[in-house]
């Protein structure tokens, strides 16, 4: 039988690193969030190869002391809890106090920082968790880290990293996710010596979401809040016209923390139930503050999974708050069913009702008439009709152009009868579970 024995310094930290940091991205997300522990106003991440070759993340922070930056290095080392009430009550990104020796133990690792109160830096070499080098060196005030050669001396897990552009992603999304959940602090992302992100500072969040959603959901976002107690719901949602294929940009934060939680998705979407496409997600970030022993954010060394001591209101809480801001965005129909200005329109002699398809868009991309969220008045079955220009169609093949003027509002509201309609019909059935 095996004897049992105390595993190596330097493996330990290799086997936390392996929790720690799956890729280059983790090592991005670790170092951004102790630059904002450290109260920074200003982040540069600068990466090579996609982080592989080099990440140098630099701030304008507090920096540390000689002593506290020996201690920084060292496992389980933290400013952030001191007794077990602080481990339930944390209000910090990193607090653990292994993201440091762990990722010191698989790359190339230096570290130069210094305080306000020194006149003189302190610069740190380390080479697969060995300390080489300890040297006082000219420094601005706050902290720099440069991590080279990621995984080089764990060849295992080196070899299940992605190409340089893949794991380029990977960094872009994360300094996105960490921007919208700071956005009172400015980043600049290079890769490969090129500026492809800059986030400025003083930004709300309304402004820096709509700096990282993308232009296509500029004038397609509405803010959201809720309050129940000492719960605070806040953030953007989109307009439901504007979706993606996947939940990914569906950002969730706790406690300004980036966070993944199905529970919290599945909130979102009951708030667009009736409202998208099935298959399709919308695009949001949602903000959820509480106390701080309300959460537990301990649950998995990367942070980024959490757990509610009370889930049920909080989930409430955030479908209301989605729900809500859709409601009210809803009742300037105009706007709300503009996402796409050329909706293309089927006819019937001259007469025209809504298209039963969008011949070149996507489904994203196509505006749904006011029709689809209630019949004015006195309408039969949901089906309108109205009165065309019949001298905008320039051909048998060619769909005609609404009379300049009609706007939606007013489609809604100048409707008649086709005088031979019938109101009795029959559904045949439905494809896909969406299409009547």
């Amino acid at each position: 039988m095996p004897q049992i024995r105390i595993l190596p310094e330097i493996l330990s930290n290799q086997i936390a690193a392996g929790e720690v940091v799956q890729r280059p991205s983790s090592v991005v997300k670790e170092l951004v969030e102790n630059s904002i522990d450290a109260n920074a106003t200003r982040i540069t991440i600068e990466i090579e190869r996609g982080g592989k070759s080099l990440i140098r993340i630099s701030d304008d922070g507090g920096g540390l002391s000689r002593d506290e930056a020996l201690l920084s290095i060292e496992r389980y080392a933290t400013s952030k809890i001191s007794n077990q009430e602080d481990l339930f009550s944390i209000a910090t990104f990193g607090f653990r106090g292994e993201a440091l020796p762990s990722i010191a133990s698989i790359s190339r690792f230096t570290l130069v920082s210094r305080t306000a109160d020194s006149d003189i830096g302190t610069r740190i070499e380390i080479a697969g968790g060995k300390l080489v080098k300890v040297s006082d060196e000219g420094a601005p005030c706050g902290t720099l880290i440069e991590v080279k050669h990621l995984f080089y001396n764990t060849p295992a897990r080196q070899k299940f990293l992605k190409g340089g552009d893949t794991e380029g992603g990977h960094i872009a999304d994360a300094v996105a996710g960490l921007a919208l959940g700071n956005p009172q602090v400015g980043f600049r992302l290079f890769i490969n010596k090129k500026l492809v992100k800059n986030f400025p500072t003083g930004q709300d969040l309304f402004q820096r979401s709509m700096q990282v959603l993308g232009k296509d959901v500029r004038d397609k976002l509405y803010p959201l809040k809720g309050e129940r107690d000492t719960l605070f719901v806040s953030g953007v949602c989109s307009n439901p016209l504007v979706t993606r294929s996947t939940s990914n940009r569906i950002y969730l934060f706790v406690n300004n923390r980036l966070v993944y939680d199905r529970g919290l998705v599945a909130a979102v979407f009951r708030g667009y139930q009736g409202r998208i496409m099935k298959g399709r997600f919308p695009m949001g970030v949602v903000c959820v503050r509480l106390p701080f022993d309300q959460v537990d954010v301990n649950v998995h060394p990367s942070k980024r999974e959490i757990k509610f001591l009370l889930p049920g209101p909080v989930y409430q809480a955030v479908g209301l708050a989605v729900e809500t801001a859709l409601a009210h965005a809803q009742k300037d129909l105009v706007s709300y069913t503009s996402a796409n200005t050329n909706v293309n329109i089927a006819t019937t002699g001259k007469d025209f009702c809504l298209p039963d398809r969008f011949e070149g868009q996507q489904p994203d991309q196509v505006a749904q008439p006011a029709l689809a969220w209630g019949a004015p008045p006195g309408s039969v079955g949901g089906v309108i009709s109205h009165e065309i220009d019949r001298s905008s169609v320039s051909g048998p093949d060619m769909e005609p152009r609404v009379t300049e003027g009609v706007t939606t509002e007013g489609l809604v509201r100048n409707t008649r009868f086709h005088k031979g309609f019938d109101p009795s019909f029959h559904v045949l059935g439905q494809v896909m579970g969406t299409y009547i």
